[in-house]
């Protein structure tokens, strides 16, 4: 019997992903638009549209700490022609929340994009060239210095909740719903300091408009060799990386994610992509489906371990 019924799952697995797409995808975005979530969707959607023969539709849900789109998602067919294209915050979100709207095993992971360092910006106006020299104000000036967090619980504020233990200060959280207002305000220093992605920020330090302090991996990015790390600044647990990746619904036939993953990183490697990733310091992630989901569990881990030290939960 069950033999039976897994040549049964086998064979309507194998006739959905015949069939599939049958009308046009989604790429659900749970953040607004312009920032480098919905930028690597973007990328994507194209390539996907012409592979697939169907039209790929970028979706911007954004608010909620990205878990209005992610439950969205979550809540939708689990039939390939609506995904979810995110970041890190994904899974941290599980932990962090007391009821989140979605689990991790409410996905099937289809494919990674790529991977990225987070890079600690200030306005120029603040009088810091330095880590020490942030931390050193920050201690003789508190008030002086609010940093952009992308909603309560998201990456951003964690990363600043992090440093502010690590380094004995005191930082205020000043909240926005997308990175691309929070750069607005960045840039005309209503706000001071930044963990932004390389992606979106590196247009600006070129510019001279916003000042690199530290990058969260483990050896310099090639893009900013001037810029140490956090390890070599004295704060090894601000070690971290930041990813962006491509889900379906769990219930999604195995041959349909199958299909995705060979359509996504077929996308992912394609010149303008390659050029993209090189320009902007992103290493291309290249993982079948069962080694995304163990890069995400290992990915994970500080996170988990930050969280319990910090003694961080939301409602």
């Amino acid at each position: 019997m069950l033999r039976l019924l897994l040549i049964l799952l086998l064979a309507c697995g194998a006739a959905a992903a015949q069939t599939f797409p049958s009308k046009p995808v989604r790429l659900i975005v749970p953040y607004p638009a312009g920032g480098s979530t919905d930028q690597m969707a973007r990328m994507i959607a194209p390539r996907l549209s012409s592979a697939l023969g169907q039209a790929v539709v970028v979706e911007n849900q954004g608010g909620g700490a990205t878990m209005i789109g992610t439950g969205a998602a979550a809540r939708s067919p689990a039939d390939g022609h609506t995904l979810l294209v995110t970041a890190n915050v994904f899974a941290v979100n599980t932990l962090l929340h007391k009821a989140p709207s979605y689990k991790v095993e409410d996905f099937a992971p289809v494919a990674g994009i790529a991977s990225y360092p987070y890079v600690l910006t200030v306005h120029p106006a603040l009088p810091a060239r330095s880590l020490a020299e942030l931390v050193a104000f920050a201690k003789r000036e508190p008030a002086k210095v609010n940093a952009v967090s992308l909603g309560p619980g998201g990456v951003t504020h964690l990363m600043n909740e992090r440093f502010e233990a690590l380094a004995g200060v005191k930082i205020t959280d000043i909240h926005y719903r997308g990175s691309a207002p929070a750069i607005t305000d960045l840039l005309s220093g209503q706000v001071q300091m930044y963990f932004d992605t390389v992606v979106t920020a590196m247009p600006q330090i070129r510019a001279g408009k916003l000042r690199a302090l530290a990058v969260s991996v483990e050896e310099r990015s090639p893009l900013l060799p001037e810029v140490p790390t956090f390890r070599e600044s004295g704060y090894p647990g601000m070690t971290q990386r930041g990813w962006f990746g491509v889900f379906a619904p769990a219930a999604t036939p195995r041959a349909v994610v199958e299909r995705l993953n060979r359509e996504v990183l077929a996308a992912s490697a394609a010149d303008e992509a390659r050029a993209r990733f090189e320009r902007d310091g992103l290493e291309r992630m290249a993982f079948t489906p069962e080694a995304f989901d163990a890069f995400i569990k290992e990915d994970l881990a500080p996170w988990a371990r930050a969280l319990k030290a910090l003694n961080i939960q939301l409602e």
